[in-house]
């Protein structure tokens, strides 16, 4: 072989080495998503340091990530323009677009995202939703557009209760946003507005916080001719004479409002209103005495249908149950779960308890509730479809939502040498009084702020105070309807022998029971 042929065959050689790695990466199949984040989510974080880094790590180059910081106004168009391709209704963060799905929230993130990557990598890959890349964030000074909630301790007239955000233009668009504390619809909102602030200039937004700010709501909303059942509640929007209430919010809709005042301007909302809060307290009262003694029942017995304080409690009695615990005890637990929802709403309603909207534990230690209770239940409903299959099988034997005879054994040991169960009673009055705390924010209804407002009037305490506690009696009657048929469930000596002769059928009820129960609350805490 010639020198000049020795060297073709090394090139050769050299270069298939060399390009046999690019050609099998470039035939690899790869999935790639976007992801859509906020530096102040807390779940965003728990989402990129528990189920994003180790993906990446399990997958290394299988996997592509594009992350969308959506304090950056690019980035949120881009979300806004995919919500909308993807028919998305759940307005909520984080987001992952991945293939022909949206995954929305910790949760579902968690359940089904790698599920999704290795469904795609398995189809041969999948691009990218849009050619759209990210767009680093303005990194902006504490208070400015992205902190939509922080005080302005300048304002003495308002005691720091109430910001400015934006800037002084020359021909601004006002915008009087008012919010709760520890309401999530609201949470959303803060983001749009913070989007919008960036798109456009001319935009300033002032956050009223409801509960200290109900007579300047009360005057906006007379000026803008809101309904009286939709008032002092939040979140809620006004711009010129015009408002926004609840879900209504949404982005399209108030970017309308925007550009329409934008081409004339508009004054502030809150202008001129100072001589109006007399009347627009007087106005509150009025209201208050209109109330009926069967508007008040029906109004807390429509805010008491609460899923997530049914599937908790359904949870301890059916947990107490399994452990056979009977009678007093199951009731012990039910009344304490249920006195601590009533004394919750009672004491926040009095305002006793009117700091705990700012305590990030209430509503961090709420979810960790609903959570672990919903995956629980998610749980318990596989068992029990798995016992559906053993029974069918004539293995009852082998079911699996049962006691262990050892675990059986201790039961039957403590029962006899009389342990109480206090411990089961205060993890039920505290859970009940946190998970109460968690609801407050939006009651859904005008009732319950206009009696809180009225109760802290002097001369109309001792009417409020009562209305207020008929208000809380009817909220707890529909939880005491589903504990008490718990209770009879598993209690009662002819059910029991029912459930011993049909348990195929009690099983495969139970797991649609538990399913339910379950999917409610992951889907309301995505």
């Amino acid at each position: 072989m010639s020198k000049r042929s020795l060297y073709r065959l090394l090139s050769v050689t050299i270069l298939s080495l060399l390009l046999v790695p690019a050609l099998a990466r470039a035939e690899q199949p790869v999935a790639r998503f976007f992801v859509f984040q906020a530096q102040d989510c807390d779940h965003c974080r728990t989402v990129d340091d528990e189920v994003l880094t180790p993906l990446r790590e399990e997958y290394g180059d299988e996997v592509e990530i594009r992350s969308f910081d959506i304090g950056a106004l690019d980035n949120y168009e881009v979300m806004l323009r995919l919500e909308r391709e993807y028919g998305v209704s759940e307005l909520a963060i984080p987001q992952i677009f991945i293939g022909d799905r949206v995954l929305i929230g910790e949760e579902q993130i968690r359940d089904e995202l790698r599920g999704l990557v290795e469904e795609c990598l398995a189809q041969g890959g999948c691009d990218f939703p849009a050619e759209d890349l990210p767009v680093a964030p303005p990194q902006l000074p504490p208070g400015s557009a992205t902190d939509p909630f922080c005080e302005d301790p300048s304002s003495p007239d308002e005691a720091g209760v109430c910001e400015v955000v934006g800037g002084e233009l020359a021909a601004p668009v006002y915008i009087a946003y008012f919010h709760s504390p520890g309401c999530m619809e609201c949470d959303r909102v803060a983001y749009d507005l913070s989007y919008l602030e960036q798109k456009y200039p001319n935009l300033v937004v002032r956050s009223f916080d409801i509960n200290t700010c109900a007579p300047l709501n009360e005057a906006m909303s007379e000026r803008s001719g809101v309904p009286p059942e939709e008032r002092l509640l939040a979140p809620a929007l006004f711009v010129g004479h015009e408002y926004l209430v609840g879900d209504e919010i949404r982005v399209d809709g108030l970017e309308e409002v925007i550009q329409r005042h934008g081409q004339v301007g508009c004054i502030p909302p809150w202008e001129g209103l100072e001589e109006e809060s007399p009347e627009a307290i007087n106005r509150i009262i009025q209201r208050f005495k209109s109330f009926s003694f069967l508007a008040v029942v029906g109004a807390g017995l429509l805010d008491g249908v609460n899923p997530c304080a049914f599937a908790t409690i359904v949870f301890f009695v059916s947990y107490l149950a399994a452990m056979e615990r009977k009678g007093r005890e199951i009731l012990l637990v039910g009344g304490a779960f249920t006195g601590a929802v009533f004394l919750a709403y009672l004491l926040v309603g009095i305002g006793v308890l009117s700091f705990v909207h700012s305590m990030g534990v209430v509503k961090t230690f709420s979810r960790l509730v609903y959570l672990g209770t919903g995956v629980f239940c998610l749980v318990l409903a596989a068992l029990a479809l798995y016992d559906v299959y053993k029974i069918k099988q004539g293995r009852v034997e082998d079911i699996a939502l049962k006691l262990p005879q050892i675990l059986r054994r201790r039961v039957h040991k403590a029962i006899r040498e009389g342990a109480n169960v206090r411990n089961y009673v205060w993890a039920a009055f505290v859970t009940g009084f946190f998970v109460s705390l968690l609801e407050l924010a939006c009651t859904g209804q005008a009732y319950l702020p206009t009696i809180i407002f009225v109760s802290g009037i002097p001369e109309l305490r001792v009417n409020a105070v009562r209305y207020l506690v008929l208000y809380n009696l009817m909220f707890i009657v529909p939880l005491v309807i589903i504990f008490l048929l718990v209770f009879y469930g598993t209690t009662s000596l002819q059910l029991a022998g029912f459930l011993r002769r049909n348990v195929a059928l009690v099983k495969l009820l139970t797991a649609i029971l538990f399913a339910a129960l379950g999917g409610w609350l992951l889907l309301i805490m995505i």
